[in-house]
């Protein structure tokens, strides 16, 4: 769905981001029992910048996300990224 949002609001100028956090530090990682893992908010929002500046479709803000980026990223660049032009 974000690819589809990002090809059909590329046409207006609007730039779709795919987000993928892992725990951050919110009351929601705190009632999943996750605070001992959680990382600090601040790590998605400079994540989105970083790929606004860069050109990135996909954000893996934190430790354990980047580890699944790592995972994702074939994936990612041969399936999802590819261009149907």
């Amino acid at each position: 769905m974000t690819q589809a949002l990002r090809e059909l609001l590329s046409e207006q100028g609007t730039i779709v981001l795919s987000v993928h956090p892992g725990p951050i530090a919110t009351d929601m990682s705190d009632a999943a029992g996750m605070s001992e893992v959680s990382q600090p908010p601040a790590l998605v929002a400079d994540g989105i910048i970083k790929a606004l500046k860069a050109g990135d479709f996909h954000v893996f803000p934190d430790s354990i996300a980047k580890q699944m980026g790592d995972a994702y990223k074939s994936f990612a660049q041969n399936v999802v990224e590819v261009s149907s032009s």
